[in-house]
């Protein structure tokens, strides 16, 4: 059980759990590109504190995590769920993305958020990125992440429409992502043995798409096609994701989150 005091986080078991999250991604970046190298940056801000680990190699061209613990004003996208929320409020994210060279891989990106506004909330969620349209690594990943949900009496198909409905472009009606993951927006601290549970199973599941396609041959138009839905998520980050923006304007900097979250090279 998780514990709180005011609106203060006190519970050594999320911050914990998010540190070894850290330790996950570098850890699965070293298991499946044994080749690459982990930089790791830190930046002091008005909100609180922000750590980026990064690693380049021969499998991903760029993986990243980044880390915040803030201090700052409630998120419009969360004051709409929850009832009664403070103007203030303390936020842990963790989120990370592994952008691979070959495009029979796809993105993977797994983000986990805990709010405290006088109770925890957990937030966040997982998806694939898929740049070819081979059906495999997507089934495999709907599959376990929704056996994951079952095991934990949490509802798949709601789960996965909340991102179906908040991933996908104002502009062009595109989905942004496979859809086959989920998002969460106030999941109760009770349900924290899920949030655990997902992120095992990210890093599994990834893992195995990441061992059964990295050999796969790549051609040309591919690899052109990967960077053109490598602009096409930045457009969506830089225009239509509201919590990039609300992080930007409230002073997370630009070089942490962007040099983050967004791919490495892009097409336009």
């Amino acid at each position: 059980m998780l514990s709180y005091e005011g609106d203060m986080i006190m519970q050594p078991d999320v911050a914990g759990f998010l540190a070894e999250q850290k330790s996950a991604f570098a850890a699965f970046c070293q298991s499946n590109d044994a080749a690459g190298a982990l930089e790791q940056k830190t930046w002091e801000c008005s909100l609180g504190n922000v750590e980026v680990l990064r690693w380049q190699g021969q499998v991903f061209e760029k993986a990243s995590a980044i880390y915040c613990d803030l201090e700052i004003d409630t998120p419009p996208v969360l004051a709409r769920t929850v009832e009664n929320p403070p103007e203030r409020m303390r936020a842990l994210v963790l989120e990370i993305n592994l952008f691979p060279l070959n495009p029979h891989i796809p993105k993977g990106y797994i983000e986990l958020r805990v709010h405290s506004i006088g109770k925890t909330i957990l937030a966040g969620g997982t998806d694939l990125f898929p740049y070819t349209a081979e059906d495999e690594p997507v089934s495999l990943f709907a599959s376990r992440v929704t056996q994951v949900c079952h095991e934990h009496r949490q509802d798949y198909e709601a789960l996965r429409k909340v991102r179906a409905d908040f991933f996908r472009s104002k502009f062009t009606g595109e989905k942004v992502g496979s859809h086959a993951g989920i998002y969460f927006f106030s999941l109760a601290e009770e349900q924290f043995p899920f949030y655990c549970a997902l992120a095992e199973t990210f890093f599994d599941a990834y893992g195995k798409i990441v061992q059964q396609r990295r050999q796969m041959p790549v051609t040309e138009d591919e690899r052109r096609h990967m960077l053109t839905l490598h602009g096409q998520w930045a457009q969506w980050i830089l225009l239509e994701d509201e919590g990039t923006r609300f992080g930007l304007e409230k002073g997370i900097p630009a070089d942490a989150l962007l040099g983050a979250i967004l791919p490495p090279l892009a097409i336009f």
